[in-house]
């Protein structure tokens, strides 16, 4: 099966360099950096790195938390590799030039090759659910420890590893640790090949993100420049399907909340000139973020057209709905409001992270909406109900305090298999 993955991918590279080709267009650095996806860098880099991949926005934020400890606390630099430019943006956001970046190679045996002996890794952290057989397996033919950290698998996911269990199993060998968010992960990752005894259950890294007190100083004034004297309904990472609902909801709460604006930020800021389409055949007066003006009283809808400002965003929300999980994308990162004390909405929708979606709600910390009728109902509730929204704030927080510390957890039990400064083997 190895060798078969192997060939496949060799026949598919040509198209897939095509693909990048055209996905880089509309990029600003993807194409000038191609060669990086082929193991091949024109520049000399650092060696013996602590290496954390986070194929793009959501996994780098998560891979933050690491990253800071790391740097602050090992005698390593860090190498970030993304697969998306938007995740290097949001490196680049949250690290500047304290870390190195490249972009992945492609899992092709000389690629991964040539990024080994580049960059000498000492250690390996892949965040969440990334699989890539050659990459493991060079790991393991040069004895670097390879942990798989804050890992989820979906169900449906399961089901579809669950076919190719013999060659997992195989890839998975070299896998020093997967450290799972649920009981529910560690069982599914069981599932498709992966040992027990390297399965540790360490909880969701999301919950230690750290909030900066000048994040929420900053959203104060920000509010008041940007939207003053409206209610803020911030509704994050929206996919295509999803915009429609809220509006229509909206259109009902504005009758009867008319200070209430609705902020959509969707997963895909490139998708702001369709949503703004949408929101004019809904008759809704729109500011664009990148606009630059505040919103006025007549102002319905503020579109987020910009990446990495979500957290920005629910700082100066009144109320949040996460989406994703009104249509079956899954869900996503539902913490980042509750860290922030804004209450919290989302649909049926969230296998992403299921477990903790229904712990959430089981103590009465989140709103969880079917339709349109609900999200009108929730929105509601709290508006007139303000006891509510803060009973809501109040449960989200102290679920927070009783379910983090995976940050502990996870340096906990990579620390024993960080090599000695200077002793790391070179690859050759």
């Amino acid at each position: 099966m190895y060798y078969f993955y192997v060939t496949l991918f060799y026949f598919l590279l040509p198209f897939l360099l095509v693909f990048r080709y055209y996905q880089g267009l509309q990029s600003k650095n993807f194409n000038s950096r191609y060669q990086e996806s082929l193991g091949i860098y024109t520049k000399k880099h650092v060696q013996h790195v602590i290496w954390v991949h986070a194929v793009s926005v959501g996994e780098v934020e998560a891979a933050h938390v690491i990253i800071e400890y790391l740097r602050k606390n090992y005698p390593y630099q860090i190498l970030v590799t993304t697969g998306t430019e938007a995740g290097y943006d949001r490196v680049w956001a949250l690290q500047g030039d304290k870390v190195e970046h490249v972009y992945l190679p492609y899992d092709t045996p000389d690629a991964v090759e040539r990024f080994m002996t580049h960059f000498q890794p000492q250690l390996a952290i892949i965040m969440e659910t990334e699989v890539w057989p050659v990459l493991f397996a060079k790991c393991e033919k040069y004895s670097i420890p390879l942990f798989i950290v804050n890992a989820r698998l979906s169900e449906k996911s399961m089901q579809g590893y669950r076919k190719i269990k013999g060659f997992l199993q195989q890839s998975f060998s070299g896998v020093t640790g997967v450290l799972v968010q649920t009981e529910v992960d560690a069982q599914r990752y069981q599932e498709i090949g992966v040992l027990a005894e390297k399965i540790t259950v360490s909880g969701n890294i999301k919950l230690d993100m750290p909030i900066a007190e000048t994040m929420q100083v900053q959203a104060i004034q920000e509010k008041q420049d940007l939207f003053p004297g409206r209610q803020v309904w911030v509704v994050g990472s929206t996919h295509p399907g999803e915009e429609e609902i809220f509006l229509q909801a909206y259109q009902q709460l504005k009758q009867k909340f008319p200070a209430l604006l609705l902020v959509l930020a969707p997963r895909q800021p490139k998708r702001s000139a369709e949503i703004n389409k949408l929101c004019l055949r809904f008759n809704m007066h729109t500011v664009i973020r990148t606009e630059g003006r505040p919103c006025v009283p007549a102002t319905d809808v503020y579109i987020v057209d910009t990446l990495g400002e979500l957290k920005r965003m629910y700082a100066v929300a009144d109320y949040s709905f996460v989406a994703g999980s009104m249509v079956p994308i899954g869900g996503h990162n539902i913490f980042e409001p509750v860290l922030l004390g804004v209450p919290v909405m989302f649909g049926p929708y969230m296998n992403n992270i299921e477990l903790l979606a229904k712990q959430l709600l089981a103590v009465q910390g989140a709103i969880q909406c079917i339709d349109v009728a609900d999200i009108i109902a929730a929105v509601t509730l709290m508006i007139t109900q303000p006891q509510e929204r803060e009973r809501l704030i109040s449960n989200s927080r102290a679920f927070v305090a009783q379910n983090n510390g995976t940050l502990r957890r996870t340096i906990a039990l990579i620390d024993p298999f960080m090599p000695a400064h200077d002793s790391g083997a070179k690859i050759e």
